[in-house]
């Protein structure tokens, strides 16, 4: 089975793709949809007040409304007491002034539902990190974790529930959350930090502000390589369960394969054989333990930071 999760050099050489939004896993499902349907504008700049609703009021009441109902009135005007359109202008003005009510309602409902989401939005600001909140090597960072949580999520052992799906599934987006929120913080700061010094007395100060960054960039990074040290033995555990699995069904054609060899050799070279294939699955099997066990190792290691 491949290893998705790539070597440490691969990952140091290559750029990966920053996640365009990462959300607080513990944000309610339904504030979540809310988060990846909005547009990217929307989840930058979440402003509900920008504008008045009531500005809508204005797009039925246009110069083109004003014409076509000075025109119906001069027509109703001008229509003899015999025409049939005579008795045609209340209705007519019934209407007319049902569609301005309509279309007046309408807008202005729907800058009241877009308001309600945009506050929505602005309110979990925090709870979610996009790709242009990181500067380039922080989103790097992210990109990775991201990346290791996926392989770890896709993995066979991982979905048979040998490494304790449901605990997986809870701790892992944690990680990743958290992880992403310190990210963004070191990115402000970053950002906020003079790329040069003005003097010479500003030049040891800055130097010490940026030893500072990277020591706190260095810490994340820690965390970082810890899931894709999870990763990569998960991936190893993976490879040898397939290995186990086709050994045992292998072995399960045991039967067949002893009585097609009783028929050419000695009953005791058939059992040899049938013994060696069994030693062969006995000792896979205790491979596929033991990736295992450190892969859960590699887990509750993930984990203890957590809790504590």
């Amino acid at each position: 089975m491949k290893d998705d999760t790539g070597s440490k050099e691969d990952r140091a050489s290559s750029k990966l793709v920053v996640p365009r939004l990462t959300i607080d896993p513990d944000l309610p499902a339904a504030v979540q949809e809310v988060l990846r349907a909005a547009k990217p504008a929307e989840l930058r700049d979440p402003d509900p007040a920008g504008g008045s609703i009531w500005r809508e009021l204005k797009l039925p009441l246009r110069w083109e409304t004003g014409i076509v109902c000075a025109c119906g009135i001069a027509f109703f005007s001008g229509a003899g007491p015999d025409s049939p359109f005579k008795g045609l202008m209340w209705p007519a003005v019934g209407v007319g002034v049902t569609w301005l009510v309509l279309m007046s309602i309408i807008p202005v409902v729907g800058g009241l539902v877009t308001r309600n989401r945009l506050r929505g939005i602005q309110q979990a600001r925090e709870q979610y990190v996009l790709d242009t909140d990181l500067v380039p090597a922080a989103g790097q960072l992210l990109a990775r974790a991201g990346h290791a949580v996926a392989a770890v999520r896709r993995s066979k052992v991982h979905r048979d529930d040998y490494l304790d799906r449901q605990r997986n599934d809870v701790v892992l987006p944690e990680q990743v959350w958290e992880i992403a929120e310190m990210l963004r913080a070191y990115s402000r700061v970053e950002r906020s930090t003079p790329t040069w010094a003005k003097g010479q007395e500003v030049r040891p100060v800055l130097e010490a502000h940026r030893a500072v960054l990277q020591t706190t960039l260095d810490g994340i990074e820690q965390r970082v390589t810890a899931l894709e040290t999870y990763a990569e033995q998960t991936a190893e555990a993976d490879r040898r369960y397939a290995e186990f699995l086709q050994i045992q069904q292998i072995s399960a054609a045991g039967s067949d394969l002893l009585e097609l060899l009783a028929r050419s050799v000695r009953d005791d070279l058939a059992v040899a054989e049938i013994n060696g294939l069994t030693e062969q699955a006995t000792t896979v099997g205790e491979a596929f333990k033991t990736a295992l066990a450190e892969a859960r190792e590699s887990a509750h290691a993930l984990a203890a930071p957590a809790a504590a």
